[in-house]
């Protein structure tokens, strides 16, 4: 019975150690035996999570179980990697938001970058992937996560549309995680299946684009062929003040065109920002077309023509006394470039 007990203890800190989880490797490294790991089971005592993987207090494993469940299955050296890895760097585009944990019979996807030797398969939740290019993980939350941009590579490579790639593309570069040169470089070194939205994306954001809606804008107006088109120009005046990063510039007639959205543009230190931008616009006597996003979505023609007609009246008047400074892609690749700027 002591012999018994202790080992018990032993269990339960173990498994304590690993949120509440235990592996059958570590079992028989205690001396417990499969068929008393089945009895267990079966009692209604223990939830059998995947393969060798076990919550020994029974009931659906949380999110943060699940992540290291798939570790400790794929086991040692894997890491998260895709849209596993950026949930915990924090990543806030919508489609990577915190969701309830509402379906215990259908959880969300794990993906797991394990080295190209082990023969661990995807199973359950778990999506493994193995890899002649393991790197060296970081730490989040306890947990190892590949770098920032292998995960947004792996994470680019599997989206279903592109707006998907350039929304955690732009982000990882507009909030300083990563640089263009980074990204370019998990382009290069990764691997060319499934890279044609990360390649577009990484292109984009290159040129200057800050935002989904931006790189539709630049689409819409190259398409229309709209005369004088500078994207992303960094304006000044002609004494050299500065005065706004514009979306987009008409500069044979002077007119700056912003997207501004409700998310973005409405509250808090983004909305300060738009105030005192649209500020030194007026200062300067730049006309601002403003676009929504939901308009270059819904109606890119009408769109062009109201670009066209607000081009028609800005010709109209006496051109500011503003220019681009330098090339339009003035702002690609700045670390902390400040979104609404």
């Amino acid at each position: 019975m002591p012999r018994r007990s202790s080992r018990d203890a032993d269990l339960v800190a173990a498994a304590d150690s690993q949120l509440g989880l235990i592996t059958a490797a570590q079992l028989a490294q205690l001396g417990v035996q499969s068929s008393t790991v089945a009895r267990r089971r079966a009692g209604g005592m223990w939830t059998r999570v995947l393969p060798g993987v076990h919550l020994v207090d029974g009931g659906h494993p949380t999110r943060t179980q699940r992540l290291l469940a798939a570790l400790l299955y794929a086991g040692p050296d894997s890491m998260l990697t895709g849209t596993s890895a950026l949930r915990l760097y924090g990543f806030r585009a919508l489609h990577l938001q915190e969701i309830a944990d509402d379906e215990p019979e259908r959880p969300e996807p794990v993906h797991v970058l394990v080295a190209h030797e082990r023969r661990r398969l995807s199973t359950g939740f778990v999506r493994i992937e193995r890899t002649h290019r393991l790197p060296t993980p970081a730490r989040r939350r306890g947990l190892a996560v590949a770098p920032l941009p292998r995960a947004v590579g792996d994470a680019a490579r599997r989206f279903p549309r592109e707006s998907d790639a350039v929304a955690v593309v732009t982000e990882a570069v507009q909030r300083g995680w990563a640089d263009v040169d980074d990204l370019r470089t998990e382009l290069r070194e990764g691997p060319t299946r499934g890279s044609r939205y990360l390649r577009g994306a990484v292109a984009s954001v290159a040129r200057g684009a800050r935002s989904v809606p931006e790189v539709d804008l630049a689409s819409l107006l190259e398409a229309a062929q709209i005369p004088g088109l500078v994207l992303n120009a960094r304006l000044v005046t002609d004494s050299g003040v500065f005065v706004a990063v514009a979306d987009a510039w008409l500069d044979d007639v002077g007119l700056a065109i912003e997207v501004d959205s409700l998310e973005y543009h409405s509250t808090g230190e983004h909305f300060e920002r738009t105030v005192r931008r649209n500020a030194r616009y007026a200062t300067a006597g730049v006309p601002v077309f403003t676009v929504l996003p939901s308009d270059i979505r819904d109606r890119p023609s009408s769109v062009v023509g109201d670009v066209l007609s607000a081009r028609a009246a800005a010709a109209q008047r006496p051109r500011p006394r503003v220019h681009a400074d330098g090339p339009g892609t003035a702002s690609a690749g700045r670390l902390g470039w400040p979104w609404g700027a």
